[in-house]
């Protein structure tokens, strides 16, 4: 019986041979689905205009609906495809789909009008049917959108989800319950043993795994794990070798000099995420001062009207990579009985608070200043919550009660965060306080996206006014 054959007797390479039989055409119909998604964007953009022209006009014989779509068309697909909302990870999203073609026709909108006024040809386009054309086309294509992801999650979930098999001599490994999409191939119940002298051997592999969008090898034996591992390098295919290491965790493999190094730290964000993220905090804080400037102004005059001190409370506090750095704060506490250190947490009817800090406090507006902080690069909009160096829980300091304490500080602080939306703020009587924080803030940082900070900020304004702020 040939090796293949063999395998077919297993429960899962039956079920994965069966499953490459109904989707041989797999990978066309992905793409097909990201080029139909494109069709469909521009479809939007070029019904808005003509929803537009007949609003505006009373019929599309007017030129104007066409000089919006030639505007915006070619920006929204640059820009769209730059952000990948066309991706099928993307596409398999509610969230990140709806997301991703809004901000690719906000930004492709502000390219458009950008151009237009530096060519100074605005005086040509009538600035109601811009407009109208812009929102129409938000609308229709987050319609299209959530449709979209719904009939592809109903009809194609075998073709978007990652199918991922596992080789394995069956020693320690047991299958995800509810994971249709991933099959475990005992090799030995199978009978097959790696033999890289025979061309047949190589054949019936390559149709194992050959619909396969990760291939994982997890077996107990180190000779057998060596041998596996040489059969898929040859095979050309992308492949995984599950490794104990204990407690190590490597992110990666890398060399120094002809030895094999385990990667076990790595920044969260690379050179452009970093890049794309900077740009984002001094685009957005900057539109934010000019309502928020004045603000912070009126609240820093009633600070100092309310009791005597400074307007502004500046505490040492923790920023990216450790390195501390100077928070900025409106005052909220009577400046002889202020906690410089933050080694006691505000807690409700504290007499230390003032009027005017109250107020400033439950409305969250005391974290304003923190924007400039944002200007400066020591804070981001959106990151972990920076803490008192101080700052306790049950007595004990945070770092002393939470092992991964500082592995939040990979990222820059935020002024808002995960943890925050969330509704975990306020004072840190016990440790599952601080526990869950932290768990919040590293699944932002091991999770991080544009997006992700996109929510994160529209879900702020739902919880700046909160019962545990105090």
């Amino acid at each position: 019986m040939s090796v293949y054959g063999a395998l077919k007797k297993g429960s899962g390479a039956g079920r994965l041979a069966n499953v490459a039989r109904l989707e041989r055409y797999r990978d066309l119909i992905r793409v097909s689905l990201m080029v139909g998604a494109a069709l469909i964007d521009l479809t939007a953009i070029g019904g808005a205009g003509v929803l537009s022209a007949l609003w505006r006009y009373g019929n599309v014989a007017v030129v104007g609906w066409l000089q919006s779509l030639q505007l915006l068309a070619p920006s929204y697909l640059v820009v769209a495809l730059a952000l990948r909302a066309y991706s099928i990870g993307t596409l398999r999203s509610i969230t990140r789909s709806v997301l991703t073609s809004a901000m690719a026709l906000l930004g492709s909108s502000t390219i458009a009008l950008s151009v237009v006024f530096a060519l100074k040809v605005g005086e040509q386009l009538s600035r109601f049917q811009t407009g109208l054309t812009i929102v129409l086309a938000l609308f229709l294509m987050t319609g299209f959108r959530l449709i979209g992801v719904r009939l592809i999650r109903r009809t194609l979930h075998a073709i978007v989800e990652q199918r991922i098999v596992v080789l394995t001599d069956g020693v320690g490994v047991e299958r995800r319950a509810g994971n249709k999409m991933t099959f475990l191939v005992d090799v030995r119940t199978a009978g097959i043993v790696p033999d890289l002298r025979d061309p047949a051997f190589f054949d019936n592999l390559g149709h194992i795994v050959r619909d396969a969008d990760r291939v994982v090898l997890a077996f107990s034996d180190p000779s057998e794990r060596q041998s596996w591992a040489e059969a898929m390098r040859q095979t050309g295919m992308d492949a995984e070798v599950v490794a104990d290491l204990g407690y190590v965790r490597p992110v990666a493999l890398s060399y120094w000099q002809d030895h094999t190094t385990l990667v076990i730290s790595r920044g969260p964000l690379n050179l452009g995420e970093r890049l794309l993220k900077r740009a984002f905090d001094l685009t957005v804080t900057c539109g934010i001062l000019l309502f928020a400037g004045p603000v912070i102004a009126i609240c820093a005059v009633l600070v100092r009207l309310d009791s005597p001190g400074p307007a502004f409370f500046i505490q040492e506090r923790t920023g990216r990579n450790n390195r501390i750095y100077r928070c900025f704060k409106l005052r909220t506490m009577r400046t002889d009985l202020t906690d410089a250190h933050g080694g006691v947490s505000a807690s409700r009817g504290d007499e230390r608070i003032t009027r005017i800090g109250g107020i400033l406090r439950r409305t969250s507006l005391d974290e304003l200043p923190q924007l400039f902080n944002v200007l400066k690069g020591d804070m981001s909009l959106v990151g972990p919550r920076p803490h008192a160096l101080a700052s306790r829980a049950e007595g004990a300091l945070f770092w002393d009660l939470v092992p991964d304490y500082w592995s939040r500080h990979a990222m820059r602080p935020g002024v808002t965060g995960l943890a925050q939306v969330r509704g975990f703020r306020g004072a840190t009587h016990s440790r599952s306080d601080i526990e869950r924080r932290v768990a919040a803030d590293l699944e932002y940082i091991n999770g991080w996206s544009l997006w992700l900070d996109i929510k994160i900020l529209i879900m702020t304004v739902r919880v700046a006014v909160h019962h545990n702020a105090y």
